[in-house]
């Protein structure tokens, strides 16, 4: 008697952590060690504005950007539907995926992300979550622990990669080991810099379990039951400008900035069009520390724009971009 395979489940991970901890960086890490177009990627941002689905490698086919809202809450809809047309592309006669990874908002509550997967039946059917890693910020993992989301975020991975390894002290990853297995006893903990790690050192870990989840959640699966509300203080405003940066200018107000409202600013990203560049200037930071690095060449036809985007808490949107626009040639 012939038997109808059992088709095969896609594995999932979810890439889960703070602002600014590394996740974006990670996933393209992941995406070069692998054939292009073998992996989707679905990538969330708090955010009106998307910066992360400018700065991922992945193929554009395979590439699905949530924007304006967290997976956890107010976009999980849009987490289900953009799933399920990924899994949807060998029916239009695309080659199918090898594998999904699932980029969190810095501000998602993972325990309602994994609840949309374990209770939509097509998804529970259709797919293998493989594990949750959460990338924690070496530097600002004590401060960001007093955020109750941040705290969520490790206790509920899988994997917990400590990354920016190269900005702290060996006594001090000591103790923020110490720290993550008084929150997560069974974790694998990894580290890196810059989010350098080999990708056969996280997907295919087969860690997921869900008695396990259930032991930290027992209502992890009853819908309702982690209906999420961010930190009203919290908020995200965003910039889309056109026009040359002048770099003196930008470098005195972007440092100005950094050094008078790094407290209140959680994070920052942005995409930059300098005066006479010919590539994009991809730049973020987290708190008072800044980082920046060329892009890639703007393309012929494509609108060279300035696009950043500010989480903080009470932000005065207007002076931001009255300021910023003091930048412009």
């Amino acid at each position: 008697m012939n038997r109808t395979p059992t088709p095969r489940k896609l594995p999932v991970t979810i890439i889960s952590g703070f602002l600014g901890a590394g996740k974006t960086t990670l996933v393209n890490q992941l995406l070069q060690q692998r054939a292009p177009g073998s992996i989707g990627v679905v990538v969330n941002e708090f955010g009106e504005v998307g910066i992360d689905g400018q700065l991922i490698v992945a193929e554009e086919r395979t590439l699905v950007e949530i924007n304006n809202g967290c997976v956890c809450c107010t976009v999980r809809a849009d987490l289900v539907g953009s799933v399920k047309a990924l899994l949807a592309r060998p029916q239009t006669g695309a080659a199918p995926m090898q594998r999904l990874i699932v980029e969190t908002s810095g501000l998602a509550d993972p325990a309602p992300v994994l609840q949309t997967f374990l209770a939509d039946p097509d998804l529970r059917e259709s797919v293998d979550l493989e594990s949750v890693v959460t990338v924690v910020d070496a530097l600002h993992l004590r401060r960001q622990l007093q955020d109750d989301i941040a705290r969520e975020q490790v206790a509920f991975a899988d994997v917990i990669l400590i990354n920016k390894l190269d900005l702290i002290t060996k006594d001090a990853l000591t103790a923020i080991e110490q720290t993550i297995r008084s929150l997560n006893p069974t974790a694998a903990i990894i580290t890196s810099t810059r989010s350098q790690i080999r990708a056969d050192a996280l997907l295919g870990m087969r860690r997921f379990s869900l008695p396990t989840l259930l032991a930290i959640e027992p209502d992890l699966l009853d819908e309702g039951a982690h209906d999420h509300e961010h930190d009203t203080s919290i908020q995200s405003c965003a910039l889309v400008e056109k026009g040359d940066l002048h770099a003196t200018r930008f470098n005195r107000w972007i440092n100005e900035l950094v050094q008078q409202q790094g407290q209140q600013l959680m994070r920052m990203k942005g995409v930059l069009n300098f005066h006479a560049e010919a590539r994009q200037f991809h730049f973020h930071s987290v708190h008072m520390l800044l980082e920046a690095e060329p892009g890639r060449a703007w393309l012929k036809d494509e609108p060279r724009e300035n696009k950043l985007v500010f989480i903080g808490r009470y932000l005065d949107f207007p002076q931001l971009r009255e300021s910023f626009l003091s930048c412009i040639h």
